[in-house]
């Protein structure tokens, strides 16, 4: 009994110590919710492991939900606030844009304006016709073919032009054998004639001479009357002017032509050379070359038409010589007079070229920009500028356009 008593305190300290034992346990397992609790909400991995493994086995499903809720709360955080800083930094992107643009528009603003001016590319034409009527027989080139000076172009027909030379060479051939008659003088055989001739009358005279002589001693004698003797008187002169005329035609075609003769014929030869060079430039007429090196820009009529004085068959473009043409107001001309240069765009060829100014003109009064206003203001004139590439460009054409970029007038 007594053992039993024994017992019975020991199991009632027993059961007084149990009491105390849970209540021990209950004041750590307050301790261990409240440490967890902390840990969490400074968001340290460390302490939630901790709590997991200091906590009973009852309550470990109850501390994995409250973790799975703090971690989501936490990631929820997290993405809130990078959003935020995402719309921040996309709000500063605009912001800066948007001010850099209206910084941009400001300095565009003050920023002298421009205008583009149209020039064109042009080049000396040529055209080439004849000067006598006459029928296109043949023709030796086509449009936009390159042609050397001297080359054949187109080749015409006159059966006139062909008439007058043989004409003019008809007359050539007469003048020249006039020349040679009066170069050579007369033939051998006419001056033997007229020195006969001389030689007779010669005889001539001195019978008549010595009839007289006798005339005047019969006269003297009174043998026949005056009348005889003055007839045998005049017979001797006669004989005597005859025989100097006979020997003025010796003398004449023994010496030949005179000075003037010559020079006659001289000028008939003359006259006939020129008609028949004549003859040979209109025949020329009817072979068109080329003079320069270019292009051939137009060709007028086909072969067998009819082609008239002074009217174009063949139109050519100096090429190696172009230049551009640019009109500019007088409120643009200080921009250009002073520059020895200008830029041009040339769309055709999609390249910018410099440009050396040659010469700028007035052009007339069609060109003048008339003031609509009452009180001031003045007439715009305009001028033309003539400019030419800087460098050679094989790809230029006659026709390109070319841009000038000019600043904007001031009004």
């Amino acid at each position: 009994m007594n053992q039993d008593k024994d017992q019975m305190p020991q199991q009632t300290d027993e059961q007084n110590d149990s009491p105390q034992d849970d209540q021990s346990n209950s004041v750590n397992n307050t301790d261990l919710k409240q440490t967890s609790i902390s840990a969490n909400q400074n968001e340290t991995q460390p302490s939630v492991d901790m709590q997991n493994s200091e906590q009973p086995k009852a309550d470990e499903p109850l501390s994995l939900k409250n973790q799975e809720k703090n971690t989501a709360t936490d990631t929820s955080s997290n993405q809130s606030k990078a959003k935020k800083k995402a719309f921040i930094v996309i709000g500063l992107i605009i912001l800066i844009a948007l001010l850099g643009l209206i910084a941009f528009g400001l300095w565009k603003s003050y920023q002298p304006k421009t205008v583009d001016v149209q020039g064109r590319v042009e080049a000396e034409t040529i055209h080439i016709s004849t000067k006598v009527p006459s029928r296109i027989e043949e023709i030796f080139v086509q449009d936009g073919q390159k042609v050397k000076k001297g080359q054949a172009l187109v080749r015409l027909s006159s059966p006139e032009i062909e008439a007058k030379k043989q004409q003019a060479l008809a007359m050539l051939q007469s003048a020249l054998a006039l020349q040679s008659t009066a170069d050579r003088g007369s033939q051998q055989e006419n001056i033997a004639t007229l020195y006969a001739n001389w030689q007779s009358m010669k005889a001539q005279e001195n019978l008549a001479n010595i009839t007289y002589q006798r005339g005047a001693t019969l006269f003297n004698q009174g043998v026949i009357s005056r009348q005889r003797r003055d007839e045998m008187h005049a017979a001797a002169q006669s004989a005597s002017q005859l025989t100097e005329a006979a020997y003025q035609q010796y003398a004449r075609a023994k010496r030949g032509s005179t000075t003037e003769q010559k020079s006659t014929a001289d000028a008939q030869v003359t006259i006939a050379k020129a008609a028949v060079a004549e003859a040979n430039a209109l025949e020329t007429e009817t072979k068109l070359v080329s003079p320069i090196n270019g292009t051939v820009s137009k060709i007028y009529g086909k072969p067998s038409e009819l082609v008239v004085t002074g009217v174009p068959v063949v139109s050519l473009i100096q090429d190696d010589e172009m230049w551009i043409s640019l009109n500019v107001r007088e409120d643009q001309y200080a921009q250009v007079y002073q520059a020895k240069a200008l830029d041009g765009f040339i769309p055709a060829l999609n390249k910018i070229v410099p440009f050396n100014i040659k010469n700028i003109d007035a052009e007339g009064d069609f060109a003048t920009i008339k003031t609509t206003r009452q009180t001031g203001g003045y007439d715009i004139r305009s001028f033309k500028v003539k400019l030419a590439p800087a460098d050679e460009l094989k790809d230029l054409k006659v026709g390109m356009s070319v841009i000038f970029k000019l600043q904007e007038s001031k009004e």
